[in-house]
């Protein structure tokens, strides 16, 4: 073999490996990317339950929600709808692909369908007003999605 057969050899191969390292370098940069794209949204997530479970009005809303006590029709009309409202942000963010619908169901379905099915809530707010449109969606979805056998099989970011 001449040497200048062997340069480009050598050459050759040199491309290749170079190329191989500089593949799996990009795929080990995506791989890494999603990882803590996933992780950023869990503790987001996790960030928004603890926020609603643990905000002294939502709590108050959500004791009388879950125990069906009609009084909560002369709370604050300002501070069930900021509770509806919060409930709308988890809507836009299963919307906006950045939850996925079975974790938002899982993590928030419970209070949305008790918000959805609770007739003194609504006193004094319009439950057909076009601004509750994307509540009312999402807790149909909710509402659909508690049905499903299997639901919280395999759940994940």
């Amino acid at each position: 073999m001449a040497l200048a057969d062997e340069v480009s050899f050598v050459k050759d191969v040199s491309i290749i490996v170079a190329g191989i390292v500089a593949l799996s370098t990009f795929l080990s940069g995506v791989v890494e990317f999603i990882r803590q794209g996933r992780q950023h949204r869990a503790e987001n997530l996790v960030q928004m339950r603890r926020r609603f479970l643990e905000t002294p009005q939502y709590r108050e809303i959500l004791d009388m929600l879950q125990s069906g006590d009609p009084a909560i029709a002369r709370a604050s009309v300002q501070e069930r709808r900021n509770f509806v409202g919060f409930l709308e942000e988890i809507a836009l963010m299963v919307n906006s692909h950045l939850i996925r619908p079975e974790v938002a169901q899982y993590m928030f379905g419970y209070y949305v369908l008790l918000v959805a099915r609770s007739d003194p809530f609504w006193a004094g707010l319009e439950r057909e007003d076009v601004y509750w449109t994307l509540f009312n969606h999402f807790a149909g979805e909710m509402a659909r999605m508690e049905k499903l056998p299997g639901r919280q099989n395999a759940l994940r970011y």
